[in-house]
């Protein structure tokens, strides 16, 4: 009956192994999908931070353009104001 016995419980231990084949193949499956989900992820969060950057460049583009702008405004009044008080 010994040997009958160790037949059985490996007969129960090969069963258990097949049911849990499957559930293994489907924890890769979904870790394979939980890496790509997270991969794409990372890549939006990329682009993200490139927009943010080229945004932030243009408004210093636009903010020294505007300093430009108000600096050539001032030096065209001194010089109005200079050539009022010559005249």
């Amino acid at each position: 009956m010994n040997t009958e016995t160790n037949f059985r419980k490996m007969l129960a231990v090969a069963g258990g192994l097949a049911l849990a084949v499957p559930a293994l193949s489907a924890c890769a499956e979904q870790a394979d999908d939980a890496a790509v989900v997270a991969e794409c992820a990372a890549e939006e969060a990329t682009c993200a931070a490139e927009e943010a950057t080229c945004a932030a460049g243009e408004a210093v583009c636009a903010a020294e353009d505007a300093a430009g702008d108000a600096a050539c405004a001032a030096g065209d009044a001194t010089c109005a104001a200079a050539e009022e008080v010559t005249e």
